[in-house]
């Protein structure tokens, strides 16, 4: 039987030692009816090795299982590996192999869930011969796993007479699946055919592999092991004129795809999937009887499977393990080196470098180019590094590299990326950052030391963009007291352990309190409190500035509606809010929502953003404070002056105040020079209709040479350091919101 799309052929059989069975019977194991259908309809009219098929079903694993335990004679099972569960299936190939001591009958698994695959274990133990997709199953591909499996059916039972050969393969082919490299795999094979038929190991096992299509296609010759009076032989040495004649009549059996029985010898031949076909040459000195050459035709076929599963085996290993596009260790597998290093005891160097800016590369160019310039980066390190040093690919824009690495090394490996590289048509200069460990000095462990570097990493990125920097604990723990930190937060915030003070804000001509500005404060138990240049940061990087800004909002909308009662109906409120908040889809409902539930007039709220985030993105900034405006909620600029604001773009925010930086206000007192930017940034306030505030205001020296230059209002701790809403409401009744200037 030939069947096209599989690429099989069979040879003609001698039935003459079969049993005489007038019909191969087929057990159909499925809970999907429709299976059972299509199953039959397939193979209805069906002549597998002369005969028809009888069809036998069940519906389920235990009904199969009853069925089995009662009839007999039953060639394959066709087993739905998920019926009632997900590993029925896999109970039913168990229980016929182990309970009802079936080991004739063939078993093929299918199922409909695609991904889904048995463990190898499971294939193994349970002489699994075949694993499909229902997806897969074509009426060819059916009809040839059915041949495959009664032909192995037959084979088996016809044999039965030879136990002795039957339990070697079955003994073999176990051992043999549980090699996982091909070269132990083939010596292996070469030693247990040679034990089956009780002959010396004198042999060799090639392939042939396509190297290029077309109409005269190339194929190219791979030893895979020799042994015996061929141990040591290689393609070219089985060429040469002593052994040509071996090397034709293997070529024969190849191009024939027929295996091959001879006086002397014996080649099997071995279809093999994706262009690639192996043979068996065994020296046998001796004519095979027709028993021994059935043994071999069912060991080939556990063969060719155990040289598909290694095949299988390696694609998975290289998915596991090695980077598609760059051909290098991944992260897994570098880790796994890492853990290998640390098994020296010795001085190792990691090296992280990072490519700057890589993603404008792939915005602007393209993936495909992007994907080259990596390919290259690639094989630039490798032709500058020695080839002990291993090399990784850990990030989608950083490669790894470890081993005995010294300074000069380090120096020349980031000296490769000083000429440009050549992509396509263009030449792109590459730039990167580089972080470096001591393996000693990193956490004993693969997946620890790559943690520890990347922290170093980190920090070069953030503090030393394009240059090196060198791993040192103290990073470790820095990062370990932040990443507790921010743990503490999320608990401080869901607890509402978080408070808001108020620091008063004056205005610099007649000493009255204006308003206040909302700083929120992290209170400990010991009565003192955590800085907000330590927390804030961390709430915007982990996104719970979201959170925290709604309670600061609650907090003082509750408060200016209890200040407004008492009286103090002028008050301002000035609330900071970061880049992420102001960005938030959800600010102005919050905003809006709150204005309402706590009757307050919109006037009196002052959203305040840094320069920064002001330039962050024009466009969508000016939309948010449009939308600001229509609620009558006032814009404050802080920190201005510290940005490169455009004079334009500043007339378009229409903010109702700019804020001078207290770097700006430090020095007055000292040096009268230092007062020129707070001049200029009153000067051009005014100019453009705009009321300027100082903050940082600690001495009587500061607060006169702002009055004298102008500025319309200060804040600091020479007026009021920021204290609970409380302690503010006292101050105010005791100094009737005048202080002195």
């Amino acid at each position: 039987m030939i069947v096209d799309d599989e690429h099989i052929q069979f040879a003609d059989e001698n039935t003459s030692e079969a049993e005489p069975e007038l019909e191969w019977r087929v057990l159909i194991v499925d809970d999907e009816p429709d299976v059972h259908l299509t199953t039959e309809f397939a193979l209805k009219n069906a002549i597998i090795v002369d005969r028809k098929i009888e069809f036998l079903h069940a519906y389920s694993g235990s009904e199969a299982i009853k069925l089995l335990a009662r009839e007999h004679d039953i060639a394959v099972v066709l087993l739905d590996v998920v019926m009632e569960s997900d590993e029925d299936g896999l109970e039913v190939a168990k229980q016929i192999r182990n309970q009802l001591n079936l080991q004739d009958v063939r078993i093929i698994l299918r199922t409909g869930h695609p991904g889904y695959a048995p463990e190898f274990q499971v294939i193994r133990d349970y002489a699994i011969n075949d694993y499909k997709n229902k997806a897969e199953l074509t009426q060819n591909r059916l009809l040839t796993i059915m041949t495959t499996a009664i032909r192995s059916y037959q084979q088996i039972r016809t044999i039965n007479s030879s136990r002795r050969g039957l339990e070697m393969i079955i003994e073999a082919s176990a051992s043999l699946f549980e090699r996982r490299s091909i070269d132990s795999f083939s010596y292996a094979v070469l030693n247990q055919i040679a034990s089956l038929l009780s002959l010396p190991s004198e042999g060799l096992i090639c392939n042939r592999i396509l190297k290029r299509r077309g109409k005269k296609p190339q194929y190219e010759w791979q030893i895979l092991a020799s042994t015996g009076h061929f141990s040591g032989v290689t393609t070219e040495l089985l060429t040469q004129n002593h052994s040509l004649e071996i090397a034709n009549t293997i070529e024969h059996t190849l191009r024939s795809k027929t295996s091959l029985y001879e006086n002397n010898f014996v080649i099997l031949y071995l279809s093999r999937p994706a262009d690639e076909d192996t043979a068996i040459y065994l020296r046998t000195n001796r004519q095979l009887t027709l028993t021994e050459r059935q043994l071999l035709e069912v060991f080939s076929a556990n063969i060719a499977v155990g040289f598909e599963n290694l095949t299988l085996f390696k694609q998975m290993q290289d998915l596991a393990f090695i980077d598609p596009l760059c051909h290098i260790s991944n992260r897994t597998q570098f880790v796994a080196q890492l853990n290998q290093l640390y098994l020296k005891k010795q001085a190792q160097i990691v090296l992280l470098i990072d490519i700057d800016h890589f993603s404008q590369i792939n915005d602007a160019l393209g993936h495909l180019i992007g994907d080259q310039l990596l390919q290259s980066i690639v094989q630039r390190i490798k032709s500058s590094i020695k080839e002990t040093l291993i090399l990784a690919r850990v990030a989608i824009d950083v490669f790894a590299l470890a081993g005995q690495i010294s300074d000069d090394e380090i120096r020349s490996i980031i000296g490769i990326f000083t000429l440009p590289f050549s992509v396509a048509s263009h030449q792109l200069r590459v730039h990167v950052t580089v972080a470096a460990a001591n393996i000693l000095d990193t956490d004993p462990s693969g997946i620890g030391c790559l943690k520890d570097v990347t922290i170093a990493l980190n920090q070069a990125k953030k503090f030393n963009r394009g240059g090196l920097l060198w791993y040192s604990p103290s990073m470790s723990r820095a990062s370990k007291q932040r990443l507790d930190l921010l743990h503490d937060l999320e608990n401080a915030i869901k607890h509402e352990e978080l408070t808001v003070f108020y620091q008063p804000q004056i205005n610099l001509a007649t000493g009255y309190v204006i308003g206040v500005e909302a700083l929120v404060r992290w209170p400990q138990p010991d009565g003192g409190f955590i800085s907000p240049d330590q927390f804030i940061p961390l709430a915007e990087q982990s996104g719970l500035i979201i959170e925290l800004g709604s309670f600061v909002l609650e907090t003082v909308c509750k408060q200016l509606s209890v200040w407004r009662k008492e009286g103090l109906d002028d008050l301002t409120m000035a609330l900071n809010v970061s880049m992420i908040q102001f960005n938030h889809p959800g600010l102005i409902e919050q905003l809006s929502s709150a204005i309402l539930r706590y009757e307050i007039p919109a006037g009196l709220l002052e959203v305040e953003i840094t320069e920064s985030v002001a330039m962050q993105n024009p466009e969508a900034v000016i939309y948010t404070i449009e939308q600001l405006k229509n609620l009558g909620i006032k814009l404050a600029i802080d920190d201005f002056g510290t940005g490169f604001s455009s004079l334009a773009y500043l007339q378009k925010l229409k903010a109702d105040r700019l804020k001078i930086d207290r770097a700006f206000v430090r020095n007055m007192a000292l040096n009268n020079s230092d007062s020129s930017i707070a001049e200029m940034v009153i000067n051009l306030g005014h100019k453009l209709g705009i009321s300027v505030i100082a903050e940082g205001v600690e001495f009587p020296q500061q607060a006169s040479i702002l009055r004298t230059l102008g500025c319309d209002e200060a804040q600091g701790f020479m007026f009021a350091k920021p204290a609970p809403a409380n302690s503010l409401s006292l101050w105010f009744k005791e100094t009737g919101r005048y202080v002195a200037v």
